[in-house]
């Protein structure tokens, strides 16, 4: 039988954490199941850590999903009304222009370090963005990768700047 699945035998009886390889009273080790004498293999300090450091991996997804369907959004946006709306949207959903163009360009330089469509989408929404704060329409096809990224990270800074 595995030390994780003995039952309770003593309320002074000891374990080991697996985690952290400290001997500690068995009321330090969560119950497997309400109700359960099977007790953890991790004391609850270990634990507690292991489900904040899970949590916030979860959180960061979760972020990276938003500004991608954000983006997506702004690309994707049929008219320059519908950009401004969305934008605002963004700026108030991210906490301010900072927030939101700090979540973009972090965006944005995680795409383009994969490489590949990601970081062409990316391209496309901030290319459009731009279109629309410049309100004009300039030929970005004949521009280089570094101009397109030299501007984009121009009009991040001036959108964040106050």
């Amino acid at each position: 039988m595995h030390m994780h699945c003995l039952p309770e035998t003593a309320p002074t009886s000891l374990r080991l954490c697996e985690t952290c390889l400290h001997v500690q009273p068995i009321a330090q080790f969560r119950r497997r199941r309400r109700n359960a004498e099977q007790r953890m293999r991790q004391c609850r300090q270990c634990h507690n850590e292991f489900e904040r450091y899970r949590r916030a991996a979860i959180r960061s997804r979760v972020g990276k999903r938003r500004i991608a369907r954000d983006l997506a959004s702004v690309r994707d946006a049929t008219s320059e009304h519908r950009i401004k709306v969305l934008c605002a949207a963004m700026v108030r959903g991210y906490g301010g222009a900072e927030r939101f163009c700090a979540a973009w360009l972090a965006c944005l330089n995680r795409d383009l370090e994969r490489g590949g469509l990601a970081a062409l989408k990316n391209l496309e929404a901030t290319l459009r963005l731009i279109q629309v704060c410049e309100n004009q329409k300039p030929d970005y096809r004949h521009m280089s990768e570094e101009e397109l990224i030299s501007l984009a990270d121009r009009v991040l800074r001036a959108a964040s700047s106050p």
